[in-house]
């Protein structure tokens, strides 16, 4: 029975081999330009039977017709006026259209593809658009590189360039198409276009698929585009004039649109100079919305790199930064702040201590006012990228609008102002602290209501959060016990002696790294009167120092205390342990960190406790991991 299982087995896998063995063949041919491999490829089109397809790690299901239209599809470029292959394409369909198309049909060197109708009588939309100093000047220093590519000496285009001939922006254009899209099989077609920019010092855009005018081929996943350029240079590269002055072809026959100033700083948006690309990005934050939400919008689905310094989704945040800051010009709202103000936030980017951040953070909840605000907002989407800025204005943020919340629902221009920004910021498509302006209203009284009704706006965003806001102010705030849930911290039973626990993993450790993570784990499940013990054990063991410290920050939640791999914050934090008590511990370094938890007679003041639990449990304004920052608060 076992065998008879085998041979079958083997019998199928060789059939299912052969099988797809036969399209390989067939798509061999067809690449070969061999027009007796159409009429065989189409025997299969009304084939149901099943095979395997292997996109990379995927193995797909699909059958002999699929596969032989795709191949036909993949090695052809017939016109949708010539035929239209699709699932209704019958076997008897396609060989009438190709016996009576045998005298027209030709194989194209330019595309590796079949077709009927030439390059040269096809037509095609297109514009040229004048390239910035920026790109003309990385595209020269590139020039060697280029022009000694593998395939463009394969080609003979480097030989062409050196004569002068324009044929080679033909050829250029027919690798771009050569290299389109087929199943599995992928390539890089930056260089292909960057070659023919530093050769006629332009930007040509065709239409793609869709019929809108592409201005990065390169990026375009369907060959449309680049079918479009090839017809482009068929009908026009004879045109083109070799020009000394500028070493690359010219073609005073066709207009060359100029380059505005939005398109010069959205090329610098890549430059590898932090300044140039950060300084670009802030310039273009300040221009006319219209055209800065286009090219954001076409540098987005580009996939277009940039410098890593700016926001993590940059062209998005962009198309909001332009028109929060159209909007705030338009309604005398302060959008960049004073030297102060961006100091400060200079100073949140760096490295501070526990108590250093939250002395600046106290100040700016304080000292930041309603007319203000919206440039602390705008300079910490700039600097997204920095974790510690981004953090501390979740924490800013939430509280300050807190503070000043009826202020701002009795003030129509700061409320309508805040509708833009909840709209805005949510636009984003981040997490963040940016997605919970309209929580604020959840709970709301009638007064706060009465506010939101009586707000009059034309703006179309904010009008759709007013909305948004009467739903959310209507809901009440229920309190649920959290579901618990069970874990390794859960279920840890607690170390009752803990040099027994030691010497027991010390003993039953194998190797160095088992003997770290039992460590880590013993640590983990020590009680706070355990701590001097362990750090004397601890100190002798030849373990990396997260290992031996990260208990205190992790555990026991004195990350705000210090830097534990300092041999002077281990120092200061025993005479302090010996010297208090649990509870005066914990007060003795809140005070002194800056955490108030007291009242004048030095007894828990809950109502501190409260807004430290609310406020300071930072989620970042925006971005930030999906994490939290609970510092000073989980002890």
């Amino acid at each position: 029975m076992k065998r008879n299982l085998l041979i079958i087995l083997i019998f199928i896998s060789a059939n299912i081999f052969a099988q797809n063995e036969r399209f390989e063949f067939l798509d061999y041919q067809l690449r070969k330009g061999d027009f007796n491999a159409l009429n065989e490829v189409a025997e299969y089109f009304d084939s149901k039977t099943e095979l395997n397809e292997y996109l990379g790690y995927h193995i797909l299901k699909s059958n002999e017709s699929n596969l032989a239209k795709r191949l036909v599809r993949e090695n052809s470029l017939f016109l949708d006026s010539e035929i239209i292959i699709d699932s209704t394409t019958t076997s008897s369909d396609f060989k009438n259209f190709l016996k009576n198309n045998r005298n027209n049909i030709t194989f194209s060197n330019l595309a590796n593809a079949f077709l009927i109708t030439p390059f040269d009588k096809r037509k095609t939309d297109f514009e040229i658009i004048e390239i910035t100093d920026f790109k003309w000047n990385n595209l020269k220093v590139k020039r060697n590189e280029l022009l000694n590519l593998d395939w463009v000496r394969k080609n003979g285009i480097d030989s062409l360039v050196n004569s002068g001939n324009p044929l080679a922006l033909l050829k250029i254009a027919s690798v771009l198409l050569k290299n389109r899209y087929r199943f599995d099989e992928y390539y890089d077609n930056e260089d292909v276009i960057n070659l023919i920019q530093l050769l006629t010092k332009s930007q040509i855009a065709v239409p793609n698929e869709s019929g809108e005018l592409s201005y990065h081929l390169d990026k375009d996943f369907y060959e449309q585009s680049k079918i479009n350029l090839v017809t482009f240079f068929a009908n026009n590269y004879k045109q083109y004039r070799w020009d000394e002055s500028i070493n690359a072809f010219s073609n005073d026959k066709l207009n060359l649109k100029e380059i505005d100033k939005e398109k010069i700083l959205f090329e610098m948006l890549s430059s590898e100079n932090d300044t140039i690309a950060q300084n670009s990005y802030i310039s273009l934050t300040k221009l006319e919305p219209q055209r800065v939400i286009e090219l954001s919008d076409q540098y987005r689905k580009a996939d277009i790199s940039e410098n890593y310094v700016l926001p993590q989704f940059s062209f998005r945040f962009l198309k909001q930064l332009v028109q929060l800051t159209n909007y705030s010009k338009d309604n005398n709202i302060d959008f960049e702040g004073n030297d102060t103000l961006k100091n400060q936030i200079e100073l949140l980017k760096t490295q501070l201590t526990f108590s250093e951040r939250r002395e600046l953070e106290d100040q700016l909840i304080n000292s930041l006012t309603l007319d203000n605000i919206t440039a602390f907002e705008y300079w910490s989407l700039i600097y997204q990228k920095s974790w510690s800025l981004t953090y501390s204005a979740g924490r800013v943020l939430d509280k300050f609008y807190s503070k000043n919340w009826n202020e701002l629902i009795t003030n129509s221009k700061h409320l309508e102002t805040y509708f833009l920004k909840s709209r805005l910021f949510d636009d984003l498509g981040i997490i963040g602290f940016c997605n919970n302006y309209l929580i604020k209203f959840l709970d709301s009284s009638q007064e706060t209501e009465a506010s939101i009704q009586n707000l009059s706006s034309t703006n179309s965003k904010v009008q759709g959060q007013i909305e948004k806001a009467l739903a959310i102010a209507k809901k009440t705030i229920e309190f649920k016990a959290k579901e618990k849930k069970t874990w390794n911290g859960n279920t840890f039973d607690r170390v009752d002696d803990f040099d027994k626990s030691f010497k027991k993993i010390k003993k039953l450790s194998d190797s160095l790294e088992v003997f770290e993570d039992e460590v880590l784990s013993l640590l983990s499940r020590i009680k706070y009167s355990q701590i001097e013990k362990a750090l004397e054990t601890v100190e002798k063991l030849p373990l990396k120092d997260f290992t031996k410290y990260s208990f205190l920050d992790r555990d026991f939640g004195f990350s705000f205390i210090g830097d534990f791999k300092q041999s002077e914050v281990r120092k200061e934090f025993l005479v302090n342990y010996g010297k208090f008590s649990e509870l005066d511990f914990h007060k003795h370094y809140l005070k002194n960190r800056g955490i108030e938890i007291t009242n004048t007679n030095e007894n828990l003041d809950f109502d501190k406790i409260y807004d430290i639990l609310k406020y300071d449990i930072k989620t970042a304004f925006v971005g930030g991991g999906g994490s939290t920052k609970d510092n000073g608060v989980k002890l």
